[in-house]
């Protein structure tokens, strides 16, 4: 009994592994069927190309920046007292000349017409000591010193009128007020600021441009630019400055003037965006985004004998989507644009649409 139990299991146990077996062989035959079916279905590697050919490259310089106040400043007291009257507020427009605060000045008056009197004094006194002369009476020390002290008596004046024409303090420019630091019955001191003019008629924009572009624009030519709050509308503008030195970060400042057109009020402070017209170059040019590597060493694949062929080109200028090629390319070469992150060199390809 024990005997045939035990060829019963011997007997199970190699119907097992023979299953076993056969299922393990039936799997690696059906593998090695898929592993085959895709190494056919990868035989090519699918790829897009563009023809590199001669054309006109249009190229653009392009950078941005803030669009800043032509006449900006401060108006700083340069006197010190209560203050009296306020004539201008918070977004008032004001002309060169206007008065904007007027400071107490009672005390300054007073100064100024003792200052008066002392010059009328010392010219009485000159007149007197001139006549005493002719007698002898004085000597030509005493004329002389009545002479300088007339001198001081009009430098006194001087001041003293200068002291009471800061009781008003006017507008040096024209423009709106913009900021008001100052209350009427409010005391003044002298160096405190009183207002900030902006006068926003005409506008300059700053802008960054990299060494490579900056002899590429020229001082007084016409730019566009570009403000996203008016995005149907691109405004004139016009290069003034361009730096004679590059900042630490090899870029030269270039200084944009407009004039703000009169149906828009362009405000101080917002974001522009300047396009520097560069005259077309004609060149042999291929699609941007078929360079490989880096821009210092740029690769791009060509097709040949439906192979992908790996190149080495020195570059030239560029715009947004194409780029030129100085050499390494003829005319008619088939660049790969689509599909070249699967190729390393010399693998068949296949052109797709």
């Amino acid at each position: 009994m024990k005997l045939g139990r035990s060829i019963i299991i011997v007997v199970v146990v190699l119907l097992v592994a023979g299953g076993i077996y056969f299922q393990l062989h039936r799997n690696k035959q059906h593998l090695n069927n898929e592993i085959a079916i895709a190494e056919r279905k990868i035989d090519a590697i699918p790829v897009k190309v563009d023809t590199a050919k001669w054309s006109t490259l249009d190229q653009t310089v392009i950078s941005n920046g803030s669009l800043e106040a032509n006449d900006q400043l401060t108006v700083v007291s340069e006197t010190q007292g209560k203050i009296t009257h306020v004539y201008k507020d918070l977004g008032d427009p004001v002309q060169k000349g206007d008065v904007i605060v007027k400071v107490e000045d009672e005390t300054i008056a007073a100064s100024v017409m003792v200052a008066e009197a002392n010059v009328e004094q010392q010219q009485k006194d000159i007149e007197r000591y001139k006549r005493l002369q002719e007698g002898n009476a004085i000597t030509k020390h005493d004329l002389e010193k009545a002479e300088i002290g007339l001198k001081k008596a009009k430098a006194d004046l001087i001041k003293a009128k200068k002291a009471l024409s800061n009781t008003s303090i006017t507008a040096p420019i024209s423009g709106v007020i913009n900021q008001k630091f100052i209350t009427e019955g409010q005391w003044l001191n002298g160096g405190k600021p009183v207002a900030e003019i902006v006068d926003n008629h005409q506008l300059k924009i700053h802008v960054k441009i990299d060494g490579n572009d900056i002899y590429k624009i020229q001082k007084g030519e016409t730019v566009n630019v570009s403000i996203p709050v008016f995005p149907e509308r691109t405004f004139p503008g016009k290069v003034t400055a361009i730096a004679v030195k590059a900042d630490q970060a090899m870029k030269f400042a270039v200084e944009i003037s407009l004039d703000n057109p009169k149906d828009v009020d362009l405000k101080s402070g917002l974001y522009a965006e300047v396009d520097f017209p560069v005259k077309s170059k004609k060149g042999l040019v291929i699609p941007k985004e078929s360079i490989v590597g880096s821009m210092e060493k740029p690769q791009v694949f060509v097709v040949e004998n439906q192979r992908a062929v790996l190149k080495y080109i020195v570059t030239g200028i560029s715009n947004d989507s194409q780029i030129e090629v100085i050499s390494g390319l003829n005319e008619g070469n088939l660049v790969i644009y689509s599909g070249q992150l699967n190729l390393s060199g010399n693998e068949k390809v296949k052109i797709i649409k």
